[in-house]
């Protein structure tokens, strides 16, 4: 082999082991959409927790973001109800409900297709700042991908490491 042939040879293992990162980098961390059905970053979010009856207790509280789901067998919850994703927004100082469907028609305000959702096939997820402002819109992730998606924000969330330390098992 020539001098030229290996030098060509690196050059293409270089491509390759580029392109492979980006890949990775791009696949690995859940990727925020602009717009969806009804919503779009930086629209007023759909639902706030002051909606909610059996949070009565907690209307006065202000929170750092909201997080808003909908998905395949979920009934209604908040924070540490949602389990441990409820618990790392908790940490945070979030507000998180998500909620499956109860024949209401509740997946169209989402955009979503009713019979997509009871399938599994469809779910949202709705991120939003302390001023209930969408910021990030992810469709087809579920409740346990929020401390994925919340990694997107740690810039916003100051204290995402020591509540991911904290409350997430190590194998999560």
């Amino acid at each position: 082999m020539t001098k030229k042939q290996a030098v060509k040879i690196i050059i293409i293992l270089c491509c390759i082991v580029f392109l492979l990162l980006v890949c990775f980098y791009f696949f690995s961390n859940p990727r925020s959409v602009k717009s969806f059905g009804p919503f779009k970053l930086g629209d007023q979010a759909p639902i706030v927790s002051e909606n909610v009856p059996e949070y009565e207790f907690i209307y006065s509280l202000k929170y750092k973001f909201y997080i808003y789901a909908m998905e395949k067998n979920m009934s209604y919850c908040a924070l540490e109800d949602c389990g441990m994703s409820g618990t790392f927004v908790s940490c945070m100082g979030g507000w998180l409900s998500a909620d499956g469907l109860s024949g209401d028609g509740g997946a169209n305000d989402y955009g979503l297709v009713e019979e997509e959702v009871v399938e599994g096939k469809s779910s949202i997820i709705l991120v939003a700042d302390k001023d209930k402002k969408i910021i990030g819109i992810y469709p087809n992730y579920r409740v346990q991908n929020i401390p994925y998606i919340l990694k997107n924000y740690r810039d916003v969330f100051e204290r995402f490491d020591s509540c991911y330390e904290m409350e997430m098992p190590t194998k999560w």
